[in-house]
């Protein structure tokens, strides 16, 4: 791990979320601005379709925004700082499939050249590893993995 550092992770984590949510407010502007335009230009049924469908479209964005919100939240809130020997929310774990980040469901990042997979601790691999320690095995999916180590 000499060139993985874990805070890097963190850092390149949290831009990452942060640059969600800004691509998802300029989703809803924009469809609010469409949802604007609609309602200058046209009358009738089409009118009502095509602000119903803004409306849908908005609500779902809306509900993208709150869920990141609340995974921005929860990363914030964990303490990546605290050693431990045992697998915890907040813990880089190496394993013989790779290393992975306890925190929110954010998919695969590349830091230092490195893929480094962040899940949440609900998630199944993330409720199998968790209480781990390093040398302990996991099969998941039919798939044995070994905990190298924890950082």
């Amino acid at each position: 791990m000499k060139d993985l550092k874990k805070e890097n992770i963190i850092a390149t984590a949290h831009k990452l979320l942060n640059s969600k949510l800004v691509e998802l407010e300029k989703a809803i502007f924009n469809v609010q601005n469409a949802a604007n335009e609609e309602s200058k230009s046209s009358m009738g049924d089409k009118y009502e379709t095509g602000r119903a469908m803004a409306q849908n479209d908005r609500a779902m964005l809306e509900n993208q925004k709150n869920e990141l919100l609340k995974d921005i939240s929860t990363f914030e809130n964990i303490n990546f700082e605290q050693e431990t020997e045992f697998i915890k929310n907040g813990s880089l774990v190496h394993t013989t499939i790779g290393y992975i980040l306890i925190s929110v469901s954010l998919g695969k990042i590349v830091e230092s050249g490195i893929t480094v997979m962040l899940i949440s601790s609900a998630s199944p691999l993330g409720t199998e590893l968790s209480g781990k320690k390093t040398k302990d095995s996991i099969t998941i999916n039919g798939r044995q993995l070994q905990i190298i180590g924890i950082y």
